[in-house]
């Protein structure tokens, strides 16, 4: 199930950098967002951070328990065998990377549909808030994991 929902955090990754560059050019797909806006979506990306932290770690586990069922088969050759691992690897990055950077995407579009009564500081303020969401539910995830 997590790797279709890779496959979506994919698509709004590219869909936020490709809206983040219109709104950039002065090309805004939806209405500014004032001080309210701001602070929805600021919930919202420390939301998709906290649930891509987590799902980082989960699709790992889904990925090196499928990687450990097709090694241990005694009808591989190593070359398959070796094959998996680099393919594991591969796949684990690939989520990482994924999960890490469809919240940051969004909040690179969000930072440009602020009206400028936002305030000066909220760009940045977007830009930390899915980092720390998702250093949270990485260590939360792993936390949890590791207690049971």
């Amino acid at each position: 199930m997590l790797e279709r929902v890779q496959t979506f955090a994919a698509v709004a990754a590219v869909g936020g950098l490709l809206f983040g560059f219109l709104a950039s050019i002065g090309v805004h797909v939806l209405p500014l967002l004032g001080r309210t806006g701001l602070w929805v979506i600021a919930a919202f990306l420390l939301a998709g951070g906290l649930f891509g932290g987590a799902a980082t770690v989960l699709r790992a586990r889904e990925i090196d328990r499928r990687r450990w069922e097709t090694v241990e088969d005694p009808l591989i050759t190593s070359g398959e065998r070796e094959y998996a691992h680099k393919e594991a690897e591969r796949e684990r990055r690939w989520a990482g990377t994924v999960f890490f950077t469809s919240p940051i995407a969004i909040s690179y579009w969000a930072a440009y549909q602020l009206a400028p009564d936002a305030g000066l500081a909220a760009p940045p303020v977007l830009a930390v808030v899915p980092l720390g969401g998702y250093l949270a539910g990485l260590l939360a995830t792993y936390a949890r994991l590791r207690r049971g």
